[in-house]
């Protein structure tokens, strides 16, 4: 046998410099690309977070809008001025109670009302509406009348029977054994519907004050104001008359309109909607969808403001009405006979209004992105939705959606999300005043 020999291990091999600078190229290539992808991903993720909020404003607030709509004339007048069933001198009416009818399309009217905070909205070439909606839309309830009496302030008092009451119960289990719903339906500034036992006229008053005696109530009377008077028998063929009117109905009527506005320093939304970062997002322009309830002379009732949808920047109205012959005709947003819908569904006061032919309302609701994430507008040229809303003031010199943008310019197009219903006022279906 022959002796085995042990050979030398060899000593193993280094990388060399070339092979380590490539190694750390592609890691560091990986590493960048991964970084650009998260950069990316993070981006793509802040623009859908940002248009789902943009999706839900809009939904919410066109269900809002829908929601009184479909109220439209309950226990009320579609166009009360020109209602043979109301009694009362109208002359003397309040400016809000001459005006009182199912809806009011104001066209264009949000730029009316407020020019300056729309700059925004007329930079895209588009001109809000506004809508007025008249009719009970609080509890829903009619509450029987005790008595009518003489009030202290030269108006009259409306005593609303408590005992067997269902609508003063449904109002205690809402709100309380306080009233507290009785006194929220009763609100100063409303209107207050009187419709007496025998009589098939119904006559208007404006509230004063509600009184709520006692826990659980043991009164509730409404106070009226002394302007205007409530028609009498013997003076306007209807309204009081002698006895105390057991028997009678009563019912609280509201106006409420709804347009588009800004609300920086308001009371109490002004902090939700202060600007951030507005050199970047356009927030000093940003516009909302309120509503707000009017009183007796058409102006807004203090503390009733609502915001309904954030980042609002377009209202569209259309119409569906009866023509004088008979005809239902539809005057849909953007058609060429959209400003004759409008005119018929327009203010009561003015000549040629008749609020009363309308038989649907088609809305149509536009909220914008918080920021701008698009270089590029789509649809500015046309009257239909659009995809895109150009914010003004982000770059010097570029003040509409149609100057052009230098080289190198950041996104001043935000994303919008439109939403369209349309509807019937089951309240006006049998075309009665």
């Amino acid at each position: 046998m022959s002796a085995s020999v042990a050979r030398p291990s060899r000593p193993g091999r280094a990388f060399t410099l070339v092979e380590v600078l490539v190694a750390l190229s592609a890691g560091l290539a990986i590493a960048a690309a991964a970084l650009l992808l998260s950069r990316g991903v993070s981006r793509l993720l802040r623009e859908d977070a940002r248009m789902a909020s943009t999706r839900v404003a809009a939904t919410l607030g066109l269900a809002r809008l829908v929601a009184d709509v479909q109220r439209a004339g309950f226990l009320s007048s579609a166009h009360a001025a020109a209602d043979p069933s109301v009694c009362g001198a109208r002359a003397l009416w309040p400016q809000g109670l001459q005006r009182l009818s199912a809806v009011t399309a104001w066209n264009e009217g949000s730029v009316m009302a407020h020019p300056e905070d729309l700059e925004q909205s007329t930079a895209n070439g588009l001109r809000p509406d506004a809508l007025i909606v008249g009719g009970n839309s609080g509890n829903g309830d009619v509450f029987p009348i005790r008595a009518i009496a003489p009030g202290s302030a030269g108006g009259q008092d409306v005593y609303l029977q408590i005992e067997g009451s269902g609508a003063v119960q449904r109002a205690l289990a809402r709100g309380g054994a306080g009233g507290a719903d009785i006194e929220a339906s009763f609100q100063v500034g409303r209107l207050l519907r009187i419709a007496l036992p025998g009589q098939s006229r119904v006559s208007y008053g404006v509230i004063a004050g509600v009184q709520v005696v006692g826990v659980p109530p043991a009164q509730v009377v409404v106070h009226l104001a002394s302007t205007p008077a409530l028609p009498r028998r013997e003076h306007d063929g209807c309204g009081l008359g002698r006895g105390a009117h057991v028997g009678g109905l009563a019912n609280a009527v509201s106006r409420v309109r709804y347009d588009l506005r800004r609300l920086a320093g308001h009371a109490v939304y002004g902090d939700l909607v202060a600007p951030i970062s507005p050199a970047i997002t356009g927030d000093l322009g940003r516009t909302e969808l309120v509503r707000v309830e009017l009183d007796a002379d058409d102006r807004e009732i203090p503390g009733s403001l609502e915001l309904v949808a954030e980042y609002a920047v377009d209202l569209q109205i259309g119409i569906t009405a009866v023509l004088a012959s008979g005809d239902i005709r539809r005057f849909p947003i953007g058609s060429s006979n959209e400003a004759e819908g409008l005119a018929i569904a327009g203010d009561p006061a003015t000549p040629g209004a008749a609020p009363e032919r309308v038989r649907a309302v088609q809305l149509r609701l536009s909220t914008r992105a918080r920021a701008p994430d698009r270089e590029a507008g789509i649809d500015m040229q046309t009257g239909g939705p659009r995809s895109r809303f150009f914010i003004p003031g982000l770059v010097p010199g570029v003040d509409t959606a149609w100057d052009p943008l230098p080289p190198g310019a950041p996104p001043v197009h935000a994303r919008t999300c439109t939403l369209q219903t349309e509807v019937a006022l089951r309240n006006l279906a049998g075309g009665a005043l």
